[in-house]
Protein backbone atom coordinates (compact mmCIF):
# COMPACT_ATOMS: atom_id res chain seq x y z
CA UNK A 1 0.00 0.00 0.00
CA UNK A 2 1.42 3.33 -1.23
CA UNK A 3 -0.18 6.59 -0.66
CA UNK A 4 -1.34 8.81 -3.64
CA UNK A 5 -0.32 12.23 -4.17
CA UNK A 6 -3.19 13.69 -2.73
CA UNK A 7 -2.42 12.04 0.83
CA UNK A 8 0.82 13.34 0.50
CA UNK A 9 0.11 16.40 0.79
CA UNK A 10 -1.92 15.89 4.35
CA UNK A 11 0.57 17.10 7.25
CA UNK A 12 0.78 14.96 9.79
CA UNK A 13 0.13 16.22 13.49
CA UNK A 14 3.49 16.61 15.96
CA UNK A 15 2.28 17.25 19.22
CA UNK A 16 5.66 17.94 21.16
CA UNK A 17 5.24 17.65 25.43
CA UNK A 18 8.44 18.31 26.36
CA UNK A 19 11.00 15.27 27.81
CA UNK A 20 14.39 14.71 26.96
CA UNK A 21 13.95 14.89 23.58
CA UNK A 22 13.70 18.59 23.54
CA UNK A 23 15.88 19.23 26.54
CA UNK A 24 18.59 21.79 26.74
CA UNK A 25 20.90 22.87 29.56
CA UNK A 26 20.06 26.13 31.09
CA UNK A 27 22.53 29.07 31.05
CA UNK A 28 22.64 29.89 34.34
CA UNK A 29 21.83 26.35 36.44
CA UNK A 30 23.04 24.17 34.00
CA UNK A 31 19.82 21.99 34.56
CA UNK A 32 18.60 20.27 31.78
CA UNK A 33 14.76 21.41 30.73
CA UNK A 34 12.51 20.98 27.90
CA UNK A 35 12.93 24.09 25.45
CA UNK A 36 12.91 23.10 22.30
CA UNK A 37 9.96 23.05 19.71
CA UNK A 38 8.41 19.97 17.36
CA UNK A 39 9.10 22.46 14.57
CA UNK A 40 12.65 23.36 15.77
CA UNK A 41 13.70 19.85 16.35
CA UNK A 42 11.85 18.57 13.18
CA UNK A 43 13.82 21.21 10.75
CA UNK A 44 17.44 19.60 11.80
CA UNK A 45 16.20 16.12 10.77
CA UNK A 46 18.53 16.32 7.11
CA UNK A 47 15.94 15.32 3.74
CA UNK A 48 12.73 15.38 6.09
CA UNK A 49 10.39 15.84 3.18
CA UNK A 50 6.99 15.38 4.46
CA UNK A 51 4.25 18.37 5.53
CA UNK A 52 4.06 18.71 9.25
CA UNK A 53 1.72 20.76 11.37
CA UNK A 54 3.17 21.09 14.66
CA UNK A 55 1.25 21.55 18.35
CA UNK A 56 2.46 21.92 21.75
CA UNK A 57 -0.47 21.58 24.71
CA UNK A 58 2.64 21.82 27.26
CA UNK A 59 6.60 21.36 27.74
CA UNK A 60 7.04 19.44 30.99
CA UNK A 61 9.32 16.54 32.18
CA UNK A 62 7.50 13.05 32.03
CA UNK A 63 8.14 12.46 35.12
CA UNK A 64 5.89 15.68 36.40
CA UNK A 65 2.86 13.91 33.78
CA UNK A 66 -0.54 14.04 35.23
CA UNK A 67 -3.80 12.37 34.73
CA UNK A 68 -4.77 16.18 33.55
CA UNK A 69 -2.38 16.23 30.86
CA UNK A 70 -3.19 13.50 29.47
CA UNK A 71 -6.87 14.03 29.26
CA UNK A 72 -5.39 17.24 27.75
CA UNK A 73 -3.39 15.64 25.39
CA UNK A 74 -5.81 13.46 24.52
CA UNK A 75 -8.58 15.87 23.20
CA UNK A 76 -5.92 17.87 21.29
CA UNK A 77 -5.20 14.28 19.53
CA UNK A 78 -9.05 14.20 19.05
CA UNK A 79 -9.74 17.10 17.35
CA UNK A 80 -6.79 17.22 14.78
CA UNK A 81 -6.40 13.49 13.94
CA UNK A 82 -9.21 13.47 11.43
CA UNK A 83 -7.64 16.37 9.40
CA UNK A 84 -3.78 15.05 9.44
CA UNK A 85 -1.83 11.96 8.05
CA UNK A 86 -1.41 10.65 11.65
CA UNK A 87 -0.81 11.79 14.84
CA UNK A 88 3.23 11.95 16.33
CA UNK A 89 3.67 12.65 20.07
CA UNK A 90 7.08 13.90 21.52
CA UNK A 91 7.34 12.64 25.15
CA UNK A 92 9.66 12.07 28.13
CA UNK A 93 10.39 8.29 28.17
CA UNK A 94 9.96 7.84 32.05
CA UNK A 95 6.06 7.77 31.82
CA UNK A 96 5.92 7.54 28.04
CA UNK A 97 4.26 4.06 28.52
CA UNK A 98 1.77 4.91 30.35
CA UNK A 99 0.66 8.23 28.59
CA UNK A 100 0.71 5.99 25.54
CA UNK A 101 -1.70 3.63 26.84
CA UNK A 102 -3.93 6.05 28.47
CA UNK A 103 -3.90 7.18 24.50
CA UNK A 104 -4.92 3.84 23.52
CA UNK A 105 -7.89 3.34 25.59
CA UNK A 106 -9.63 6.33 25.24
CA UNK A 107 -8.45 6.78 21.50
CA UNK A 108 -8.23 3.67 19.93
CA UNK A 109 -8.92 4.71 16.16
CA UNK A 110 -6.74 7.11 16.05
CA UNK A 111 -3.34 6.77 14.72
CA UNK A 112 -0.71 7.77 17.13
CA UNK A 113 2.97 7.28 16.91
CA UNK A 114 5.18 8.06 20.55
CA UNK A 115 8.46 8.43 20.41
CA UNK A 116 11.13 10.58 22.60
CA UNK A 117 15.01 10.10 23.61
CA UNK A 118 17.40 8.81 25.66
CA UNK A 119 20.08 11.21 25.41
CA UNK A 120 19.25 15.00 25.34
CA UNK A 121 20.39 17.15 22.38
CA UNK A 122 23.56 17.92 22.06
CA UNK A 123 25.01 15.02 23.55
CA UNK A 124 27.30 12.12 22.08
CA UNK A 125 24.80 9.63 20.44
CA UNK A 126 21.32 11.82 19.99
CA UNK A 127 18.19 9.59 19.52
CA UNK A 128 15.65 12.09 19.07
CA UNK A 129 15.94 12.98 15.22
CA UNK A 130 16.11 10.07 14.49
CA UNK A 131 13.31 8.39 16.28
CA UNK A 132 10.99 11.54 15.10
CA UNK A 133 11.89 10.58 11.75
CA UNK A 134 10.62 6.74 12.34
CA UNK A 135 7.63 8.16 14.39
CA UNK A 136 6.63 10.49 11.36
CA UNK A 137 7.38 7.57 9.22
CA UNK A 138 5.08 4.74 10.89
CA UNK A 139 2.24 7.59 11.30
CA UNK A 140 2.16 8.64 7.79
CA UNK A 141 2.26 4.44 6.82
CA UNK A 142 -1.52 3.03 5.21
CA UNK A 143 -0.81 0.76 8.09
CA UNK A 144 -0.71 3.18 10.53
CA UNK A 145 -5.06 3.11 11.29
CA UNK A 146 -4.04 -0.90 12.02
CA UNK A 147 -1.54 -0.32 14.25
CA UNK A 148 -3.28 2.71 16.80
CA UNK A 149 -1.00 3.79 19.43
CA UNK A 150 2.41 2.91 19.52
CA UNK A 151 5.61 3.61 20.67
CA UNK A 152 8.54 4.31 18.16
CA UNK A 153 12.00 4.08 19.76
CA UNK A 154 15.26 2.89 18.85
CA UNK A 155 14.12 1.31 15.01
CA UNK A 156 11.24 -0.60 16.65
CA UNK A 157 7.67 -0.18 17.13
CA UNK A 158 6.07 -1.66 20.52
CA UNK A 159 2.33 -1.41 20.94
CA UNK A 160 1.37 0.46 23.91
CA UNK A 161 -0.68 -2.07 26.11
CA UNK A 162 2.95 -4.42 26.54
CA UNK A 163 5.80 -1.93 25.69
CA UNK A 164 7.77 -1.31 29.13
CA UNK A 165 11.31 1.17 29.21
CA UNK A 166 13.67 -1.88 30.56
CA UNK A 167 16.48 0.38 30.75
CA UNK A 168 17.23 3.38 32.13
CA UNK A 169 19.43 4.95 29.79
CA UNK A 170 20.05 2.77 27.22
CA UNK A 171 18.91 3.56 23.57
CA UNK A 172 17.59 0.08 23.36
CA UNK A 173 15.83 0.70 26.62
CA UNK A 174 12.12 0.33 24.98
CA UNK A 175 10.93 -3.61 24.89
CA UNK A 176 8.06 -5.03 25.56
CA UNK A 177 6.51 -7.74 28.26
CA UNK A 178 5.82 -10.31 26.22
CA UNK A 179 7.98 -9.84 23.14
CA UNK A 180 5.72 -8.37 20.99
CA UNK A 181 7.23 -5.99 18.54
CA UNK A 182 4.40 -4.94 16.01
CA UNK A 183 7.09 -3.69 13.36
CA UNK A 184 10.62 -1.98 13.03
CA UNK A 185 11.52 0.91 10.41
CA UNK A 186 14.52 1.25 8.32
CA UNK A 187 15.56 3.34 5.43
CA UNK A 188 12.03 5.54 6.07
CA UNK A 189 9.64 2.33 5.68
CA UNK A 190 7.32 0.57 8.01
CA UNK A 191 8.18 -3.47 7.71
CA UNK A 192 5.58 -5.02 9.99
CA UNK A 193 6.41 -7.81 11.92
CA UNK A 194 3.53 -9.40 13.20
CA UNK A 195 -0.31 -9.01 13.79
CA UNK A 196 -1.61 -6.33 15.32
CA UNK A 197 -4.21 -7.26 17.81
CA UNK A 198 -8.13 -5.49 18.49
CA UNK A 199 -8.62 -4.89 22.25
CA UNK A 200 -11.59 -4.13 24.05
CA UNK A 201 -10.49 -0.38 24.78
CA UNK A 202 -12.78 1.68 26.46
CA UNK A 203 -12.66 3.62 23.71
CA UNK A 204 -14.03 6.77 25.61
CA UNK A 205 -12.59 10.57 26.58
CA UNK A 206 -13.91 10.76 30.08
CA UNK A 207 -15.82 14.43 30.70
CA UNK A 208 -14.34 14.56 34.35
CA UNK A 209 -10.81 13.89 35.18
CA UNK A 210 -9.84 10.82 36.54
CA UNK A 211 -8.46 11.15 40.20
CA UNK A 212 -4.96 10.24 41.10
CA UNK A 213 -5.80 9.44 44.29
CA UNK A 214 -9.05 7.51 43.17
CA UNK A 215 -6.93 4.28 43.08
CA UNK A 216 -4.49 2.60 45.65
CA UNK A 217 -1.81 0.59 43.65
CA UNK A 218 0.45 -1.79 45.59
CA UNK A 219 3.18 -4.44 44.60
CA UNK A 220 3.42 -7.47 46.65
CA UNK A 221 6.61 -8.85 48.04
CA UNK A 222 8.04 -11.35 50.62
CA UNK A 223 6.54 -11.11 54.12
CA UNK A 224 4.29 -8.29 53.49
CA UNK A 225 3.30 -6.25 56.43
CA UNK A 226 -0.25 -6.44 56.76
CA UNK A 227 -0.84 -3.16 58.53
CA UNK A 228 1.13 -1.38 56.06
CA UNK A 229 -0.99 -3.25 53.38
CA UNK A 230 -4.48 -2.13 55.02
CA UNK A 231 -3.18 1.17 54.98
CA UNK A 232 -1.88 1.63 51.32
CA UNK A 233 -5.25 0.35 50.07
CA UNK A 234 -7.84 2.29 52.80
CA UNK A 235 -10.17 4.78 51.83
CA UNK A 236 -9.27 4.05 47.96
CA UNK A 237 -12.24 3.94 45.42
CA UNK A 238 -10.74 1.31 43.60
CA UNK A 239 -7.44 -0.99 44.39
CA UNK A 240 -4.76 -2.89 42.17
CA UNK A 241 -2.32 -5.18 43.79
CA UNK A 242 0.51 -6.31 42.19
CA UNK A 243 0.84 -10.11 42.86
CA UNK A 244 3.43 -12.58 43.21
CA UNK A 245 4.83 -15.07 40.87
CA UNK A 246 1.83 -16.00 38.82
CA UNK A 247 -0.81 -14.73 40.89
CA UNK A 248 -0.32 -15.50 44.13
CA UNK A 249 -1.42 -13.69 47.56
CA UNK A 250 0.40 -13.98 50.90
CA UNK A 251 -1.81 -14.91 53.43
CA UNK A 252 -0.32 -12.31 55.46
CA UNK A 253 -2.93 -9.97 52.64
CA UNK A 254 -5.43 -12.07 51.57
CA UNK A 255 -8.27 -10.76 54.49
CA UNK A 256 -7.48 -7.20 54.03
CA UNK A 257 -7.47 -7.70 49.81
CA UNK A 258 -11.00 -9.27 50.27
CA UNK A 259 -12.02 -7.17 52.37
CA UNK A 260 -11.36 -4.13 50.22
CA UNK A 261 -12.96 -6.43 47.28
CA UNK A 262 -15.95 -6.77 49.30
CA UNK A 263 -16.47 -2.62 48.80
CA UNK A 264 -14.45 -1.54 45.72
CA UNK A 265 -12.89 -2.52 42.49
CA UNK A 266 -9.92 -4.70 43.10
CA UNK A 267 -7.75 -6.06 40.00
CA UNK A 268 -5.33 -8.41 40.71
CA UNK A 269 -2.02 -8.10 38.43
CA UNK A 270 1.00 -10.15 37.66
CA UNK A 271 4.50 -8.67 39.05
CA UNK A 272 6.34 -10.98 36.55
CA UNK A 273 7.20 -9.73 33.47
CA UNK A 274 5.59 -12.28 31.40
CA UNK A 275 3.40 -15.81 31.87
CA UNK A 276 0.32 -16.50 33.04
CA UNK A 277 -1.71 -14.88 36.02
CA UNK A 278 -3.60 -18.08 37.31
CA UNK A 279 -2.64 -21.30 36.52
CA UNK A 280 -5.32 -23.84 37.34
CA UNK A 281 -2.74 -26.82 36.46
CA UNK A 282 -0.44 -26.14 38.44
CA UNK A 283 -2.31 -24.67 41.23
CA UNK A 284 -5.84 -25.99 40.72
CA UNK A 285 -8.63 -23.78 42.85
CA UNK A 286 -5.69 -21.66 44.57
CA UNK A 287 -7.54 -18.32 43.30
CA UNK A 288 -11.43 -19.69 44.14
CA UNK A 289 -11.92 -17.08 47.38
CA UNK A 290 -10.45 -14.02 45.75
CA UNK A 291 -13.05 -15.07 42.38
CA UNK A 292 -15.42 -15.69 44.78
CA UNK A 293 -14.74 -12.75 46.82
CA UNK A 294 -15.04 -10.54 43.26
CA UNK A 295 -11.24 -9.89 42.89
CA UNK A 296 -10.64 -9.23 38.85
CA UNK A 297 -7.60 -11.13 37.89
CA UNK A 298 -6.20 -8.65 35.09
CA UNK A 299 -4.03 -11.24 33.02
CA UNK A 300 -2.43 -9.35 30.11
CA UNK A 301 -1.89 -5.59 31.91
CA UNK A 302 0.89 -4.58 34.25
CA UNK A 303 0.22 -2.66 37.69
CA UNK A 304 0.86 0.87 36.10
CA UNK A 305 -1.68 -0.14 32.68
CA UNK A 306 -4.48 -1.67 35.04
CA UNK A 307 -4.09 1.47 37.41
CA UNK A 308 -5.06 3.39 34.28
CA UNK A 309 -7.50 1.73 33.26
CA UNK A 310 -9.32 1.43 36.31
CA UNK A 311 -9.17 5.22 37.11
CA UNK A 312 -10.45 5.97 34.07
CA UNK A 313 -13.82 3.36 34.53
CA UNK A 314 -14.32 5.14 37.61
CA UNK A 315 -14.24 8.43 36.18
CA UNK A 316 -16.53 6.92 33.37
CA UNK A 317 -18.88 5.15 35.34
CA UNK A 318 -17.88 2.14 34.07
CA UNK A 319 -17.53 -1.55 35.56
CA UNK A 320 -13.30 -2.60 34.88
CA UNK A 321 -13.26 -5.48 32.59
CA UNK A 322 -10.09 -7.26 31.92
CA UNK A 323 -8.15 -6.19 28.61
CA UNK A 324 -8.93 -8.60 26.19
CA UNK A 325 -7.98 -9.23 22.17
CA UNK A 326 -8.60 -11.14 19.28
CA UNK A 327 -7.22 -11.38 16.37
CA UNK A 328 -7.87 -7.93 13.74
Amino acid sequence: MTQTAAEADIPTAVIATGGTIAMLADPASGVRRPTLSGATLAAAIRGLEVPLAHFQPYAIGSEDATFAHWLQLAREIAAVADAHAGVVVMHGTDTMEEAAYFMAECLPDAPISFCGAMRPPGTLGYDGGRNLLDAITVARSPLAPRLGTVVVMNHEVLPAWDVIKSDSVALSSFSTRHGTRIATVHDRQLRPLSLPLRFNWLGELPAVLPRADAVAYVRLTGSPGPRRFADAIAGAEGVVVEALGAGSVPAAVRAQLLGAAAQVPVVLSGRALSGPLQDEESYPHAWDDLLGGGVILEKRLDGPRARIRLSLCLALGREYRPLEADLI
